[in-house]
């Protein structure tokens, strides 16, 4: 990829970083399947209205795509973080789909994995692992399965985007259309859950700044913008050249957590940022052009 196409996934990256907090901050004040039922409701109301349905991927489609992406990826996730996992575990955990996306891609598809792809991506899971092992005994069981369920999620939902093959001018319509299939069995199981009276509810629970604060900012930047960016990339390059990509989100995630408040990173999780880095750098291309670029400089 060229500059000018990493510098929009870089800002996106650092978007998705941010939203952790602000769903920790949302499930303070909902819970977390009516917020994610809500964030993908309004992601389809009132745009679907305008927006024509994409021609290139069926119902079938339509409605796999947004039950592994809004219920499979962030309705589990949002319950995740409701049970206790705090916003930069979970988005390191979520991370994991950076791994099972290009290998899964290229079990199933037979998508090209390049040498220096596999080796940046075996560098940056060991980073990855670095990190995890600095947060083990602080994650709850349960919480830990619901996040990495969601990576796997997530990581299937990126195949069958790549499989439909969809145009770019059809994918804030694949954003749109599926998620009405996202909303309604995250409503309808908070309804089942919580009851009439809850739902009924949530309009007085939404005049809360932060809780509308926090679904807006879900829906319109996040979501809509942010992954109509990212698809767009996924299309264009690959998925062993995009999705590698998303291992910055838990560092800008960390990074927003302790401008906000949060846990400074420990030595073993520096390290391991530290390798994730180094992957990218290797999986990218980039750490062959510095290298080059730097041995100018040494001749100069």
């Amino acid at each position: 990829m060229k500059h000018k196409d990493w510098l929009p996934l870089l800002a996106i990256t650092a978007l998705w970083g941010l939203n952790f907090s602000v769903i920790k901050l949302g499930v303070a004040h909902l819970d977390p399947l009516s917020l994610a039922g809500l964030r993908f409701l309004l992601c389809a109301l009132p745009l679907i209205a305008w927006l024509p349905r994409p021609r290139g991927i069926g119902w079938g489609g339509l409605a796999a795509y947004g039950l592994l992406f809004g219920a499979g990826t962030w309705g589990l996730m949002t319950v995740a973080l409701h049970l206790g996992l705090g916003a930069g575990p979970s988005a390191w955990l979520l991370q994991a789909s950076a791994f099972l996306t290009p290998a899964l891609a290229a079990l199933l598809l037979r998508e090209p994995w390049t040498g220096p792809q596999r080796r940046g991506a075996i560098l940056a899971f060991f980073g990855f692992a670095l990190v995890l092992l600095a947060m083990r005994g602080a994650t709850p069981a349960a919480a830990l399965a619901a996040a990495l369920a969601a990576a796997l999620s997530l990581s299937l939902a990126n195949l069958l985007l790549r499989r439909c093959g969809l145009p770019v001018a059809e994918l804030m319509g694949l954003m749109v259309w599926s998620a009405p299939f996202a909303a309604l069995p995250l409503l309808g199981a908070a309804w089942a859950i919580n009851g009439g009276a809850a739902m009924l509810a949530l309009p007085g629970r939404l005049a809360a700044w932060p809780a509308l604060g926090s679904l807006l900012f879900q829906v319109y930047p996040v979501t809509l913008l942010g992954y109509w960016v990212w698809n767009r990339a996924l299309l264009r390059h690959g998925t062993a050249t995009v999705a590698p990509v998303a291992l910055l989100v838990p560092i800008w995630a960390l990074g927003f957590g302790l401008l906000l408040g949060g846990a400074r990173p420990d030595a073993t999780q520096l390290a391991g940022m530290g390798l994730i880095g180094a992957g990218l750098l290797l999986g990218s291309g980039a750490w062959h052009r510095l290298a080059a670029a730097a041995s100018r400089l040494a001749r100069a």
